[in-house]
This record gives C-alpha cells, sequence and structure tokens, in this order.
C-alpha cells in the first residue's frame, strides 16, 4: 500500500515540474507576452425573439452575435476564432461554441465579423428569452509576433437595436 502511494507522489511530482506556464498547450500566448497593445473587442446580440413568444418560449433558440475588433496596434493581426459560451444562469444557456476565421484586421482599423450559437431556454421566465446573459469570450490571434488570445466576460442585455 504504501509503494502505491509514494509512486502516485512520485507521478505527481513529474507532472508539475514538467507543467508549462507559458501558454496553453496549443501554443498561443497572451498578448502583453508578446510585446502587443492588446486588440479592443466588442460583442453584441442581434438576434431577438418576438415579444408574443420571448416569456413563453423553451427550448432550441439560434442566436446571431456581432463581434467587433479594433487592433490597437502597429502591425497587422488575424482573428483565427472566437469560442463563446454562457456563464451562470440568464435568459438563456450556450454551451462552448467555436467559429473559425481568417480576417486580417489592419493596424489602428476595426473589423466585424458574425456568428451564429446554438442557444437553450430551459425554461421560460419573466425576462423572457430576450433578458440578459453572461459571456465568456475566447479569440484566438496570430500575428507576425506570434500568436495570443484574449479571453473575457460580457453581459449582454437583449439585442442591439
Amino acid at each position: 500500500m504504501r509503494t502505491i502511494a509514494a509512486l502516485s507522489l512520485s507521478l505527481l511530482f513529474v507532472a508539475c515540474a514538467s507543467s508549462s506556464t507559458d501558454g496553453d498547450s496549443d501554443g498561443s500566448i497572451n498578448a502583453e507576452r508578446i510585446a502587443l497593445q492588446k486588440p479592443t473587442i466588442a460583442i453584441a446580440q442581434l438576434t431577438s425573439v418576438g415579444a408574443a413568444a420571448e416569456k413563453k418560449l423553451t427550448g432550441g433558440l439560434p442566436v446571431q452575435y456581432q463581434i467587433r475588433v479594433t487592433n490597437n496596434s502597429d502591425i497587422p493581426i488575424k482573428l483565427q476564432r472566437v469560442t463563446l459560451q454562457t456563464m451562470g444562469s440568464g435568459a438563456y444557456e450556450i454551451s462552448p461554441t467555436a467559429n473559425p476565421f481568417s480576417v486580417t484586421i489592419e493596424p489602428r482599423q476595426s473589423q466585424d465579423v458574425r456568428m451564429w450559437a446554438a442557444s437553450y431556454i430551459p425554461m421560460s421566465s419573466v425576462a423572457g428569452a430576450n433578458g440578459p446573459v453572461t459571456l465568456r469570450v475566447k479569440a484566438d490571434f496570430q500575428s507576425e509576433k506570434g500568436k495570443f488570445q484574449e479571453i473575457f466576460t460580457e453581459n449582454i442585455t437583449g439585442p442591439a437595436m
């Protein structure tokens, strides 16, 4: 029994010693590590549910988002992927959903992209399907200085008008 415990403890030390803190397992790193001014990212919900149905609606609902990326650096950056998911409770739920992109954003310019996500409304509520949600957004980028990603949360209060 002591041999198994000692072996387990040894494996734990080896695993901890061999782990990397330089970036994610896919080799991505953040903008600060590559001396690049971070882009500004804004997200807005575009779709809405009609007022007659929104408070009684349950089940699946496709939701479209517009994501605006502003390149604040002096070199072009390429948006490669956006991953969305909801956090906590809200008007609807979205499991992690990724969308690939290949959009180059020139220095000091902005670019809009759109993406759809399949949402699920677990039960009807007073706030309705157009009510607020909290999104976790992860945007993956590539530049001549390397890969980086931006991760943030955003409170969405329904469709943008």
